[in-house]
């Protein structure tokens, strides 16, 4: 099922939803979009009703008007606006880069019964000047856009253009990859939402309560947020369960994508949903 979801301050958030159960938010990162959890919805649709959302100004989702910068703070006001809509109080939370640095500020907001964040941002010293393999990453799509499809279908090139964010480029799906590509050149908020996360970081970790269980995962080839200077770990919660996969880069749901699920599962299972 796909829809949207808004109020009078926040625009909506273009969201699919599948599956029944406990309800599961996955949120993406910068110039991403809702497509990029693909590989994962299916499984974990089997346990939980799962809403994959467009943050704002990514995807088919607009973004905040009048903002020049939209920090994670206001990515998970409008995920607990969405949340709102639902009468859902609170959600197992997952998110990759940009979207766990948002779960983790959903959860110090009182919305997360659980947070897997996978690669997130923000656990770092603030940063000053734009993060230039992304830059680079977004540069390259706006100019390739209108022969995305045609690139994506040599293996050597798509696994050359998914290598920045992915170690494990071969098991890439064709469809991921042209999604991915197609978000990035795409995101109309990816101004708003990058330059949100400069001279910021994560700094509510206390405000996420102890019976809230997060799982922070980081592979252990992340080339976006590279050890140690973006996996701060007195950043995260005291509390955290802190793993590092094997073979991995900053999108484990594509690396391994039944590992994801499986940590998912084990950190769900550790929350409260009363």
């Amino acid at each position: 099922m796909s829809g949207a979801s808004g109020d009078a301050a926040i625009p909506s958030l273009a969201y699919d939803s599948a599956g029944s159960g406990p309800p599961l938010v996955l949120i993406h990162g910068l110039a991403s979009s809702r497509r990029c959890w693909d590989l994962v919805v299916d499984d974990l649709s089997r346990d939980f009703t799962v809403y994959a959302v467009d943050l704002p100004g990514h995807g088919d989702s607009d973004p905040i008007p009048g903002q020049h910068e939209t920090p994670a703070t206001e990515m998970a006001r409008a995920v607990g606006a969405f949340l709102d809509e639902r009468d859902i109080d609170r959600a197992h939370l997952v998110g990759n880069s940009l979207g766990g640095w948002t779960a983790l500020e959903a959860a110090a907001d009182g919305r997360a019964h659980s947070v897997t964040a996978l690669c997130p941002a923000g656990l770092w010293e603030p940063i000053h000047e734009p993060l230039g393999a992304i830059q680079f990453n977004r540069k390259a799509a706006v100019a390739t856009r209108r022969v995305i499809p045609a690139i994506m279908r040599v293996p050597p090139l798509r696994r050359a253009l998914v290598r920045t964010g992915v170690e494990r480029t071969a098991t890439v799906p064709y469809r991921v990859a042209v999604d991915a590509a197609y978000a990035q050149a795409d995101a109309r908020g990816f101004k708003q939402a990058h330059d949100g996360a400069l001279h910021r970081r994560f700094d509510r970790a206390a405000g996420i309560p102890d019976d809230v269980p997060v799982t922070i995962v980081f592979g252990d080839n992340d080339r976006l947020l590279p050890a140690p200077g973006f996996q701060k770990r007195d950043l995260a919660p005291a509390h955290a369960r802190w793993e590092v996969l094997w073979n991995c880069g900053h999108a484990p749901m594509w690396d391994v994508p039944s590992l994801t699920t499986h940590l998912v599962r084990e950190t769900a299972s550790q929350g409260t949903t009363a």
